[in-house]
């Protein structure tokens, strides 16, 4: 017999919520390449991107066209030479260092090539913490000559204003370092690259954490970059305080959000002009922390996290991650089947590619659960609406009224088991397959009438209306 407490949790009526989308008031368009991919550039030593890797292949195809991010904290300490020719080593040897590495045509010429066949762009980091300018100048052109199209920017340092020691920072600058020091070492690296390539797409300056660098180097490069980038973590993995506001908890993560400030460094780079993405984010700093960070939770998260920053005029976002399992990689390799395969938040990103087609339009969400909800109309004119309940405890009913105009829907879920699981996970009723293709398999009729609809919604659950 169930507990009396457990049949109460079971049969309790769902809370009430109504949603009422203005699709006749169309705003900002989502970018075609929105979502990315981050990675540490050491991964570029090893045969990750080899044409034998399918199932990666299929993998970043299912999310295409995409922005492949390759810097990290390890590219301050990766070379360049164009001699370098030790082959790229197996997967099976992948770990995060700090151990200087050179690398030379092989491990570019495959970057490119991947890109090329998977429909992706790249931004590609060069290294700023050994300040030579005519080593990042040479490999900037290497790359920019291999990549052509594919190269959307070349990134000059990863969190420069993390170079100085401090108390609890090794560093790899004098404490005394600062943003004057920054900007003459940035502009003479610039400076090198554009001399071989005047017209070559620089980004940065990859920023991390509360600092007053990114209007000043605004003001200083805005004329001089197409892309400005900075990195978010809302979470931090080593905080082991459970009052503290970033220690790292399912019921942190779907909780209040975080007051970043990623939304000033945004404003900074639009009030010149200059498109702003975040360039490396996750749940959790330091890896993650397993359990939360390669959970389901993090997937409603990164939905909305996504629908946050397009709704402000972001240009899109790199999730980061080192193809590790058990902490915060959208997709890992396994050791033992020597493939690739998806994390939980890689079904973020897989929702929000069918979910961020076209321009958002205004949404009104109102309910006792943490229930949250956002809408595009596509150039097909068909109404997107995403719905995530990041409540842990209360299925909710939800009011749908979009309008007239529709008569017809459709409904693709995004399940789990539960909000703390790591498998088992569904779009559309299917999972990705074992070779990393993805295909829908089943969607929801939901009748709708002069313009309304109802639907339910389980607790830590995901869905995609689509109404014509």
């Amino acid at each position: 017999m169930l507990p009396l407490l457990f049949l109460a949790a079971v049969t309790a009526a769902p809370t009430a919520a109504s949603i009422t989308i203005h699709a006749d008031q169309p705003g900002l368009e989502i970018p075609a390449d929105f979502v990315g991919l981050s990675c540490e550039k050491k991964i570029l030593s090893h045969d990750c991107f080899a044409p034998k890797n399918t199932s990666l292949l299929n993998l970043c195809r299912n999310l295409s066209p995409a922005v492949l991010r390759i810097g990290g904290n390890e590219v301050e300490s990766t070379f360049w030479s164009l001699s370098e020719a030790t082959p790229l080593e197996s997967m099976q040897k992948n770990k995060y260092t700090l151990e200087a590495k050179t690398i030379g045509p092989a491990s570019v010429d495959a970057v490119f090539a991947f890109a090329k066949a998977s429909q992706w762009r790249v931004i590609y980091g060069l290294n700023l913490g050994t300040y030579n300018p005519a080593m990042a100048a040479d490999e900037a052109d290497y790359a920019l000559k291999v990549g052509g199209p594919q190269l959307l920017a070349l990134e000059i340092g990863n969190e420069p204003n993390l170079y100085p020691k401090g108390p609890n920072r090794p560093g790899i600058r004098p404490s005394s370092y600062g943003y004057p020091q920054y900007k003459e070492q940035f502009g003479g690296t610039l400076d090198a690259i554009l001399a071989k390539h005047p017209q070559a797409p620089i980004t940065g300056p990859a920023i991390t954490k509360s600092t007053k660098w990114m209007p000043l180097f605004m003001a200083d490069f805005h004329d001089r970059i197409m892309l400005a980038t900075s990195h978010v973590y809302p979470l931090s993995a080593k905080e082991a305080d459970p009052k503290a506001p970033r220690f790292t908890s399912v019921e942190k993560l779907l909780g209040e959000k975080y007051p970043d400030d990623w939304q000033i460094k945004l404003a900074d780079a639009k009030a010149r002009g200059v498109p702003y993405r975040i360039g490396e984010c996750n749940t959790a700093s330091s890896g993650g922390k397993h359990g939360v960070s390669d959970s389901f939770a993090s997937t409603l998260w990164s939905i909305d996290f996504m629908f946050d920053v397009a709704e402000l005029g972001g240009a899109g976002i790199n999730l980061h991650g080192g193809f590790n399992p058990g902490n915060y990689s959208p997709i890992i390799f396994n050791k033992k089947t020597s493939g690739f395969e998806p994390a939980a938040i890689y079904y973020g990103l897989l929702f929000f590619r069918h979910a961020g087609q076209g321009r958002l339009v205004p949404v009104e969400c109102k309910s006792t659960a943490n229930l949250i909800a956002h809408a595009t109309r596509g150039a097909d004119q068909k109404l997107r609406v995403t719905i995530v309940n990041k409540d842990l405890t209360q299925t909710v009913s939800i009011d749908l009224s979009a309008g007239v105009t529709y008569a017809k829907a459709t409904i693709q879920r995004l399940t789990a088991p539960s909000a703390t699981a790591t498998t088992d996970i569904t779009f559309a009723g299917a999972a990705v397959g074992a070779d990393g293709s993805w295909t829908a398999r089943t969607s929801e009729l939901l009748t709708v009438a002069a313009g309304k609809a109802t639907l339910t919604l389980p607790a830590a659950s995901a869905a995609l209306v689509i109404l014509e």
